[in-house]
């Protein structure tokens, strides 16, 4: 009944006052705090107020105890403040124990907890466009896939996290363990949601890396043309690279170089660049020449692109495929 009283946060705003009171002077283990905590984990559709109460609480706890001794009022108040969270446009101040934090959750294994906490560090990344402490994640992430299955929940907070970190965050630490990391969560495009650009940005920025080549698996290729194909208006690709094209084919990654000519064509059609235009237009033939259905394939998606975009399809696109259709009636009636 207390909890469901028209004067909540006056309520609340009485017992945080107890509750930082306990943390700094009593046993984090102490019935009374342990009970007031998890009373307030109860509490349905949490106010704004009550998440940045439960997150100043976590900074009191962190500043306070040891590892071991904090991690249950910790839990409790990550619970409190974000298990039902639903306001992705809240601005927390983040506490400058954030460190202290990840390594007490992460350290634990706790699923439910890891999730709590990346709820409270992406909360309004939409509103602000920064990622706060997100970058402590990092490392954590790289051993934390190999828990697998992850719970749902965790796996989406994890795949939003690292759209909003970004590659090279995650380069500086073990690029062939990011990798290991992504084939294993084997992201899709209904995973990622409104940051659908970000992770198109994120594997441009990868695929255009000297390991992206060997180690990214080909699901991955596929999905940036998915994911170029839906948000190319909102992408600033990066400088162009040549090499990857020639790479791929000496390396005889057809599939691999059919996605990426596509997302040429999307990102960098080469307009009044002879150089480009014949380097790709060679490439492109022997291509089909090894992947007679790649013709069909590239044509539905830039056709779908220019559909989406309501830009027209590159001319010298369509004349190399109307070409290659050519060709291939050729050697039939031949």
């Amino acid at each position: 009944m207390l909890f469901a009283s028209d004067h909540l946060e006056q309520i609340v705003s009485q017992l945080s006052q107890a509750i930082v009171s306990a943390i700094h002077t009593s046993h984090p283990q102490c019935k009374h705090l342990q009970y007031i905590l998890s009373g307030l984990a109860r509490i349905e559709n949490h106010p704004s107020w009550l998440t940045q109460r439960a997150y100043e609480w976590c900074s009191v706890i962190c500043e306070n105890y040891q590892l071991a001794d904090g991690q249950k009022p910790l839990f409790l108040s990550l619970e409190i403040g974000f298990r039902h969270f639903d306001d992705p446009w809240l601005r927390l101040t983040h506490t400058e124990h954030h460190h202290k934090i990840a390594d007490i959750v992460f350290v634990s294994g706790d699923n439910e907890a890891i999730a709590d906490l990346l709820v409270a560090w992406t909360s309004g990344y939409a509103h602000s466009g920064l990622h706060g402490p997100l970058n402590i994640c990092v490392r954590h992430f790289i051993h934390l896939h190999k828990l697998q299955p992850l719970p749902s929940r965790l796996q989406q907070l994890i795949i939003h996290s690292i759209a909003i970190i970004g590659y090279e965050e995650f380069k500086e630490v073990e690029a062939e363990a990011f990798f290991a990391m992504l084939n294993d969560l084997h992201v899709d495009a209904k995973d990622v949601g409104h940051v659908g650009h970000k992770w198109a940005s994120l594997l441009l920025d990868v695929i255009l890396s000297p390991e992206a080549t060997q180690h990214l698996s080909h699901h991955y290729w596929h999905l940036l043309v998915e994911l170029v194909i839906f948000h190319a208006s909102w992408i600033e690709p990066p400088t162009y690279n040549p090499q990857i094209i020639t790479f791929l084919k000496d390396a005889q990654e057809w599939d691999k170089l059919e996605c990426w000519v596509g997302v040429v064509w999307m990102l960098w059609p080469p307009e009044d660049n002879e150089t480009m235009e014949k380097h790709l237009e060679c490439e492109m033939l022997s291509l089909f020449h090894q992947q007679p259905g790649a013709v069909q394939r590239l044509e539905q998606w830039i056709k779908q692109w220019g559909k989406n975009t309501g830009w027209d399809v590159p001319e010298l696109f369509g004349q190399i495929c109307e070409g290659a259709h050519f060709e291939t009636a050729q050697q039939d009636t031949g």
